[in-house]
């Protein structure tokens, strides 16, 4: 059986922590995975759309998994950086890039890296949702053929090609810093066509809010900004997606 769906079988909602190694030092990196950790959040995922030291990333998870003893989980945005000391990869199809690259191209590269280290690969769409007219950093990055929060009948088609495909897990990115999260009506009828484990991130700064995504159809939700502004923050988000 795959993590994801393992460790829903434990908990109806999951929480998720994307630590940036960009941030802040690896010894940083695993306090605050530690606090994370005792907040409730069910595994560390490690990366961002503009990593490019895999030194970095490495030493990154290293400090992790000194510090907690849940799954780190490596979200790549390139080949070059896969570390060989984490546990799984969210071995991923940029689904809505316009670019080769991020839907084939890496994944041909990264292949044979996740075979030799010895990595779980966790089979993942990603799917990313305009949530305004100013673009997030992983828009400017990947130029996706851009779903507004208004298009349903593009992300249902999009949705609907990830289940078809045979993916493990489906993931909503509204972006790094998006003013607004992916809506629940795009997150409401994704989940009700692809019925896979559904990820949203991107926005999600409260309670309130990570409960309205849940209740949508969201499985899992990620934090990244959020707790990088407050830390504590994650303790009120964790809370209400356990109710």
């Amino acid at each position: 059986m795959d993590l994801i769906r393992e460790l829903l079988q434990k908990k109806k909602h999951l929480h998720f922590t994307l630590i940036d190694p960009n941030k802040q030092s690896p010894e940083e990196a695993g306090h605050k995975a530690q606090i994370c950790y005792e907040y409730g959040t069910d595994a560390i995922m490690i990366g961002d759309s503009t990593l490019k030291d895999k030194k970095l990333a490495f030493k990154t998870v290293e400090q992790i998994k000194k510090s907690v003893n849940i799954p780190t989980i490596f979200f790549p945005n390139s080949a070059e950086t896969i570390p060989e000391n984490v546990d799984y990869i969210f071995f991923m199809m940029l689904l809505n890039s316009t670019k080769r690259k991020y839907i084939i191209e890496e994944q041909i590269k990264g292949a044979p890296l996740v075979n030799k280290f010895n990595i779980k690969p966790i089979s993942m769409g990603y799917l990313i949702i305009s949530t305004s007219d100013k673009l997030t950093t992983v828009e400017k990055v990947c130029e996706p053929d851009r779903i507004t929060k208004n298009d349903t009948e593009k992300a249902f088609s999009y949705a609907l090609s990830a289940k078809y495909l045979n993916m493990e897990c489906l993931y909503l990115e509204a972006g790094s810093g998006a003013p607004e999260p992916v809506p629940n009506e795009i997150i409401s009828i994704v989940k009700k066509s692809a019925n896979i484990p559904l990820i949203v991130g991107g926005g999600i700064k409260d309670g309130k809010t990570a409960r309205a995504k849940v209740e949508a159809g969201a499985d899992i939700i990620v934090n990244g900004t959020a707790f990088e502004e407050d830390i504590s923050k994650l303790k009120e988000i964790i809370d209400a997606i356990r109710l």
